[in-house]
């Protein structure tokens, strides 16, 4: 996860406002010019070369003395202001010459591990690298991270991580030479957290002017739910024959999809219309329908959700809890929530990742939804995870497609319990722990 990254984006203002977003700007701070599309052509050459160097107030305001001082020593024949004039002019050259030299820097930066649970603690680690020839680089170097939506200036759910930053330190960086540092990433909540890119500011001695530009790439970390251990697995009306068994049986004949050629692969398995049209050999690979299917299905549209933090939160925790219990006892699953994206036969990492994105956000209507379960038929059982108080009439159509069916509300302030329901096994629990309790004293056995 790490690369070499340039400085990218426009001059903005000195690093210090970087960890103080809020804060009102100061006398120092520096002057945003906007340069008037309208004007002449050599006007706005002329202004962009001055928006090259970010001018801080006090540089505006020294550089105005140094113009009076000069024009009045001219016209009034007094020297005296016309030196001060002079010096104050070549201080203002000589922020212009510091600020202007960009320093050339590569920063890897690596996040371990990349994929954590709530409450749990990983590591940025960071190398930055001064790839100039002559200049070494002293500046105030900030790393921030954080849900990458929030970053990025749009909207964010209460969910997400907000932003933090943190100081590196950065001083004395020869040419050719690296300087490293880390620092912890603490999982409080579900969700994507970016970290980067790195942050550098520089100014003058005398603040006269000042930049920052952004350094190198990010790196995510994904925060799955948190795992609750479940002693029982949801078990439909296909039982595997012979107990725990691989999730692909090659001698099946039951075709699942086609998947590249590996070494070992028997050659009457190959697909060779397929082989010859995309130029490589490509095998096709064959399901044990005898192992049960779960499907879990998270109804993360908005209306399903009156309360859509903690709630919700606990849906991600029991479908990732149900998820990894299918994972130990060798069922197939499949995640598939109402907002469109299906995660199945694939790696636990991916399942996380899918919830670790989730947000009850999705514009699927009802109806539309329990349509694309009942046509696409992921699997023999259906695990139904709700907000509000399960849509029993529609489960029972589900029924045809899915033998079993097994519904689970969350809400807060609920009273555990498991009991039938128009029929289909109900889970009610205020959170995932309560929820797990619950599926392990019987509720899936009903």
């Amino acid at each position: 996860m790490s690369e070499t990254g340039q400085a990218a984006g426009a001059r903005k203002g000195p690093a210090e406002s970087l960890a103080s977003p809020l804060r009102p700007r100061s006398a120092d701070a520096p002057v945003r010019r906007t340069a008037d599309p309208s004007a002449p052509g050599s006007a706005s050459r002329l202004a962009n070369l001055a928006l090259a160097v970010p001018v801080t107030g006090r540089g505006v305001g020294l550089a105005v003395a140094a113009v009076a001082l000069l024009g009045a020593g001219w016209a009034w024949g007094y020297p005296e202001l016309a030196t001060v004039g002079a010096a104050a002019a070549l201080a203002c050259v000589a922020a212009g010459s510091v600020i202007a030299a960009k320093p050339r820097l590569d920063v890897e930066r690596s996040v371990t591990p990349d994929r954590v649970s709530v409450d749990d603690t990983a590591t940025v680690s960071l190398t930055v690298t001064n790839t100039g020839r002559w200049r070494s680089v002293n500046a105030r170097a900030v790393d921030a991270f954080g849900d990458p939506r929030q970053t990025h200036g749009s909207p964010v759910s209460p969910r997400g991580l907000e932003t933090r930053r943190v100081a590196v330190p950065l001083a004395r960086l020869r040419p050719g030479k690296s300087a490293g540092a880390s620092y912890t990433i603490r999982a409080e909540r579900r969700g994507v957290v970016d970290a980067g890119p790195l942050s550098i500011g520089k100014r003058d001695l005398l603040g006269l002017a000042a930049t920052a530009g952004n350094f190198g790439p990010t790196a995510r970390l994904w925060v799955h739910p948190r795992l609750h251990r479940l002693g029982r697995t949801p078990d439909g009306l296909a039982r595997s024959l012979e107990g725990t068994a691989d999730k692909v049986e090659q001698g099946s004949l039951t075709f699942h999809a086609l998947r590249e050629y590996v070494i070992g692969d028997e050659l009457r398995h190959v697909h060779w219309r397929t082989s010859a049209r995309i130029g490589k050999l490509m095998v096709k690979e064959h399901l044990d329908t005898s192992l049960p299917t779960v499907a879990i299905a998270v109804d993360d549209r908005p209306e399903s959700w009156p309360d859509p933090d903690q709630p919700f939160e606990a849906a991600c925790e029991a479908a990732y809890s149900i998820l990894t219990a299918c994972f130990r006892a060798d069922y197939h699953a499949a995640l598939v929530p109402a907002s469109g994206a299906v995660v199945s036969g694939a790696g636990r990492d991916s399942y996380g990742d899918l919830l670790a994105e989730l947000a009850p956000d999705a514009r699927d209507s009802l109806g539309a939804y329990v349509s694309r379960l009942t046509a696409a038929r992921y699997g023999d059982t259906l695990v139904w995870i709700t907000g509000t108080e399960p849509p029993t009439d529609r489960l029972a159509t589900l029924k045809r497609a899915y033998p079993t069916v097994i519904a689970v509300h969350l809400a807060a302030g609920l009273p555990t319990s498991a009991a039938l329901a128009g029929g289909v096994p109900t889970i009610r629990a205020a959170d995932g722990e309560q929820f797990a309790a619950a599926w392990n004293n019987g509720g899936t056995r009903l």
